[in-house]
């Protein structure tokens, strides 16, 4: 087919598009369903916005109305609301430490659309709490709430957080289509709730690994391949070992083994066998044999490890082992990357550039996996943290509330938020890797964006449902005894299996179920077909 004839069938299957939104009253046209419709033709946004130019005369006034991106339908519709609203400001709960992603813009939403910004800020570990006293208090203190997406469950279930599906579906932040879309599944898992959205993404955090390529080449050895240190765990304890120099102050891995940080470990590795949290009937898998392999090889690799891995949260570990170059590699959020890259800001001394300003002793990896009996390398990338934007459900200004976290988070204002210093907001939109602004790839520089591209699409949740948090300490405290040889790595996770059911039967094994499975099918596909899990129900 020429291209004169391409181009005259699609404006005839444009035609016909339009043509099924033109008997609408007051020109009530959905932007989302010309953009779904014009994608099932293969145009992309870009394109769009040149075809809409011999668009009919109601549709192009609607699509007008609506705004042409995410942050022009926000600005747009809360300006709308403004003069009749009950409140004139905007309040936001946000852990602290984030204000620097806000901050910097309340004076330019408010220019846009008259609604002011107010910010308070709680202790990060307050978040859930502040925003569970919600639901009891009703007090509407808070319009918005930064929780992490580990407590969306809890918030939606106690009528803390507002669903706020038909908001998305009428202002289309374009998180599910288009070039800056979120990828699956990170886009279900952090948002939604038994498939209703509940939060939109403020900030990505899925889980990498950063090391020491100069020390790589020091020893003679290459990487697996681009964007892999090694491909599999197996291979990733081997190399940590042979990296390992304590003589020198040197140690091979910097894994987390404090309280509270080192589930996250387990979390990754065990998965990638194959097996998740919980079975289709909500049995705890945590005894499985795959969960008792996993924290023997955990407790293994300590030998190459820091003592100071036992108390060290993850900032401490930023500052005083991987950018201080004492340690060959670190899994992190993508803030390790930014932070160690910084050589003014966080003195790293393992920032060293080429002259094209390329970095050469560090780099970033993906996960490593397991193979599976096909010889198949299963990764499970975890994602812990993140955070949300929540309406409060006892907001008096519900709707301009949502506006703000659409304004803020949409393609163009995150890619402005995120890498503005005093904040720790990171990339999780497809625009952030794949077409980065100049100020953001300089706060993530090499291949590191490409890296984590790829991660996101093998990301797997922590345990979000009704619960989390006791699930998790059940975890936690079972591997730290383990860790610390008070238990045996098959009577730490025996006894974490066993306080997992017990917390399941408390709840309601039926209702702990239904959570779990509609989590477990926002798994990607391959850890999805390992589990069975499209034979659940």
């Amino acid at each position: 087919m020429s291209y004169e004839d391409k181009k005259e069938r699609i404006y005839k299957e444009l035609s016909r598009l339009w043509s099924m939104h033109l008997d609408r009253k007051n020109f009530k046209v959905s932007r989302r369903d010309l953009m779904k419709g014009m994608a099932a033709m293969g145009i992309t946004a870009g394109m769009a916005k040149y075809f809409m130019q011999g668009a009919p005369l109601g549709v192009r006034k609607a699509w007008a109305a609506e705004g042409g991106t995410p942050e022009e339908r926000a600005i747009n519709a809360a300006k709308a609301l403004f003069a009749n609203a009950k409140k004139k400001t905007i309040s936001i709960m946000h852990p602290s430490g984030s204000g620097g992603n806000m901050t910097p813009f309340t004076k330019e939403w408010k220019d846009l659309t008259g609604f002011d910004v107010e910010l308070i800020e709680v202790p990060v570990t307050q978040t859930h709490q502040k925003a569970m006293q919600e639901a009891v208090a009703k007090t509407g203190r808070f319009d918005l709430m930064i929780p992490a997406p580990l407590s969306l469950p809890e918030l939606a279930e106690a009528g803390a957080a507002l669903d706020i599906t038909d908001y998305v579906a009428k202002y289309d932040p374009e998180d599910s289509h288009g070039d800056n879309q979120l990828e699956f599944p990170v886009r279900e898992f952090g948002q939604k709730y038994k498939g209703r959205y509940y939060g939109l993404y403020c900030d990505g955090d899925v889980w990498h690994l950063s090391y020491r390529i100069d020390k790589m080449k020091e020893k003679g050895k290459a990487p697996f391949a681009q964007g892999l240190m090694v491909d599999t765990w197996d291979d990733y304890d081997k190399l940590c070992g042979e990296m390992h120099d304590k003589a020198n102050n040197f140690y091979g891995a910097l894994e987390y083994r404090s309280p509270f940080w080192n589930k996250f470990h387990w979390m990754t590795r065990f998965q990638s066998k194959g097996v998740l949290y919980f079975d289709k009937d909500m049995n705890s898998m945590a005894a499985s044999p795959e969960s008792i392999k996993t924290c023997e090889e955990m407790v293994k690799l300590q030998d190459v490890m820091p003592t100071e891995q036992f108390t060290y949260g993850f900032t401490e570990n930023y500052s005083q082992y991987y950018a201080q170059g004492r340690g060959f590699c670190e899994f992190g959020w993508p803030s390790l990357w930014r932070y160690s890259m910084d050589a003014k800001g966080a003195k790293s001394i393992v920032a060293g550039r080429d002259d094209k300003g390329f970095p050469i002793q560090s780099a970033p990896s993906g996960i490593p996996g397991t193979k599976n009996a096909a010889g198949e390398t299963i990764r499970a990338v975890i994602m812990p943290f993140a955070w949300d934007f929540v309406v409060n459900k006892h907001s008096e200004i519900p709707e301009a509330a949502y506006l703000y976290s659409q304004w803020l988070t949409g393609p163009t204002m995150s890619m402005r938020s995120i890498p503005n210093e005093g904040g720790y907001f990171d990339p999780w939109r497809r625009n952030h890797f794949l077409a980065p602004s100049p100020e953001f790839f300089a706060g993530y520089p090499g291949d590191y964006l490409k890296v984590q591209f790829e991660e996101m699409t093998q990301a797997v949740p922590e345990i979000i449902m009704p619960g989390a948090a006791e699930y998790h300490d059940a975890i936690d405290k079972n591997l730290q005894a383990a860790y610390n040889k008070q238990k045996t790595p098959e009577k730490a996770m025996q006894d974490a299996a066993k306080e997992m059911d017990r917390i399941t039967k408390r709840r309601g094994k039926d209702k702990q179920k239904e959570s779990w499975i509609a989590l477990a099918k926002m798994y990607p596909e391959p850890l999805q077909k390992a589990a069975g899990v499209a034979s659940w129900s």
